[in-house]
């Protein structure tokens, strides 16, 4: 019951994340100039990525707990399972990228690293082990 919980926190987390990138990106690409359809007011644009910085915060610390929890209570071989299909994840991202360039949708490649970078962070950060874990010693 518990594993099921915490799946469905990080899935939440990652939901509020991309969320959190998927605001940032519609509210950021008019306030740098790129949307030839014009842009929002200062104010609007402030609170947007506020809104949208505050979604990703959440999803992303929701994420981190939650693969803590899976590789703090789950065993290690599950977080090696993850880092495998992870490093399947980054060749197809990487792949993705030479078939945009190759199209010619140079700025498709930004925004993939974008999301990628923000995704993947919240999940290595639960997963990376910090500080030395002590073995546990037989008590005589």
């Amino acid at each position: 019951m518990t594993r099921l919980a915490v799946t469905l926190l990080a899935i939440v987390g990652l939901l509020l994340a991309c969320a959190g990138l998927f605001v940032a990106l519609a509210v950021g690409l008019p306030a740098l100039g790129l949307n030839p359809y014009g842009r929002n007011p200062l104010d609007e644009t402030l609170r947007a990525l506020a809104f949208a910085a505050t979604l990703y915060a959440v999803g992303a610390a929701l994420l981190a707990i939650a693969i803590r929890w899976i590789r703090d209570n789950g065993g290690s071989q599950r977080v090696r399972g993850l880092s495998a299909v992870g490093g399947l994840i980054v060749v197809l991202i990487v792949v993705m990228s030479v078939w945009q360039a190759v199209l010619g949708y140079w700025t498709n490649i930004p925004v993939l690293l974008f999301f990628m970078i923000g995704i993947f962070a919240p999940i290595a950060l639960g997963g990376w082990g910090w500080g030395r874990q002590l073995d546990p010693r037989a008590r005589s």
